[in-house]
């Protein structure tokens, strides 16, 4: 098994190697040079959500709630990118920039403090989705080390996933990205679907499929948290820094819009394929504990060769999404904050130290990154959560941006203050300290989006008849 690991992080490793001399400049190191094919398009953005999340998250949740919850979060990833591909990528491809505030300046004017509140709220939320990948890195590869302490190898093992994750995205920038991207997006599409009949040919001996399909999609009690894993991704996609970035580097708007759409269904087809093998694993080991149930599952029903092969796809597709992140806090520091806030008036490219920066930041987030998560447990609570200060205060002001011809800088303005100080209160109100409790987490960014709407579209309607009447 760790031969055949070992073989698969020395050919991403390769291709990486291959394409760096691609990435000549800033612009080509964050978005390829706007020249990245439908095939390569559909893959990144594929494997940029089929990361901790789907895999590990939706194994847990599927395990200890059944099938369809095990989905909710793949759900939203997949239905996000293909309402992203039929409503946004296009438009979004064609406006051109790098990173989703550079939308917002062309649609409602530069602001060098709504530039730096948006690197300031991003931050944390890529970071903490980062840290989530590491995390489940964390869970599965114990595996490869059997009679060992778990904690210990728990901390062994993400040291080459983070080592192997910032030498490819660092050295090559998008371009290496997509390329793994690329070829992780095969090695998950053979197996994932391995483990997966595994683990329906062990059931058939236990209990009937029958018993896992036929379960409510949303248990009884349940709505809330349905609303928490479902909403975030299912609205924030379209102009997320790591899917805008893919956008940017299609070869056209058509290659956009098409990559996101069949991109978001082959995330929901290997959600179902994940939840299943959690919803069937604790049926067949009803006595391992539901975050354990997937590595379980690979390890008891799998030759080592093809065990070798699903973890490679598992840490495939996280490396790949953690690769996404520190590319997206690389964009987020070298254009919103060291370009656009710093230097407003250079070209990105013409600045000195622009790509030094980018890496800089890749090599330190994976440094910050990686004693957190040795520590930490949560995959899709810190995914979600470390996601709302910046989501709920500049979604609606990019997105209905985007579909809306009349919102204001006075309307959108507004929503930003609103719908981010709703979206503040529920991050504080996830993390033990005085404002624990405060308002409903699981809701809270549902509240903020809704708010925040209601305010640009009333405001901007009353400055709008302003206008019109002067």
């Amino acid at each position: 098994m760790l031969t055949v690991l070992m073989l698969f992080f020395v050919l991403i490793i390769s291709a990486a190697v291959y394409v760096s001399s691609r990435a000549k400049k800033t612009s080509d190191f964050l978005i390829a040079g706007r020249n990245v094919n439908l095939a390569m398009t559909t893959a990144t953005l594929a494997v940029m959500q089929i990361g901790a999340g789907v895999i590990m998250g939706g194994s847990y949740d599927a395990a200890q709630s059944g099938i369809w919850p095990g989905m909710w979060y793949g759900i939203g990833c997949g239905s996000g990118l293909i309402l992203a591909g039929v409503f946004a990528a296009a438009k979004l491809r064609k406006s051109g920039g790098f990173v989703p505030l550079d939308f917002f300046a062309n649609r409602y004017g530069e602001k060098k403090w709504i530039r730096f509140w948006g690197w300031f709220s991003n931050v944390p939320s890529l970071f903490g989705i980062f840290v989530a990948q590491i995390i489940a890195a964390k869970n599965i590869l114990p595996i490869l080390y059997p009679g060992i302490d778990m904690d210990k190898a728990a901390f062994l093992a993400i040291i080459p996933v983070g080592l192997v994750t910032i030498i490819y995205s660092s050295l090559a920038g998008m371009w290496g990205v997509v390329i793994v991207d690329f070829i992780q997006l095969a090695v998950v599409l053979v197996g994932i679907p391995i483990v997966t009949v595994a683990a329906f040919l062990k059931l058939g001996n236990i209990a009937p499929v029958s018993s896992i399909i036929q379960t409510p999609f949303i248990p009884a009690g349940s709505l809330s948290t349905a609303i928490f894993k479902i909403v975030p991704f299912l609205f924030a996609i379209s102009v997320s820094y790591d899917a805008y970035m893919r956008f940017q580097s299609a070869k056209s708007a058509r290659t956009a819009k098409y990559g996101a759409i069949l991109s978001g269904c082959i995330v929901i087809a290997i959600s179902f394929c994940i939840s299943f093998v959690g919803a069937a694993g604790k049926k067949i080991f009803p006595d391992i504990p539901a975050g354990s149930i997937l590595p379980h599952m690979i390890k008891q029903s799998l030759h080592p060769v093809l065990a070798g092969l699903v973890v490679s796809a598992i840490l495939a597709s996280i490396m790949s999404s953690a690769a996404c992140l520190l590319l997206s806090l690389a964009g987020t520091f070298s254009r919103d904050f060291y370009n656009k806030v710093l230097h407003p008036d250079a070209n990105l490219d013409e600045l000195k130290h622009s790509k030094l920066i980018s890496r800089v930041v890749i090599i330190a987030a994976l440094i910050v990154g990686l004693p957190i998560a040795a520590k930490a447990s949560n995959i899709i609570d810190t995914m979600i959560i470390f996601n709302y200060p910046y989501m709920s205060s500049m979604l609606v002001p990019l997105l209905i941006g985007l579909l809306w011809k009349k919102p204001t800088f006075k309307g959108a303005l507004a929503a930003i203050i609103t719908g981010g100080s709703i979206g503040v209160l529920g991050f504080l109100s996830a993390i033990p300290g005085s404002f624990e409790g405060m308002i409903n987490v699981d809701l809270a960014l549902l509240i903020a989006y809704a708010v925040s709407a209601m305010v640009l579209v009333a405001v901007s309607c009353a400055t709008q008849e302003k206008r019109e009447n002067t």
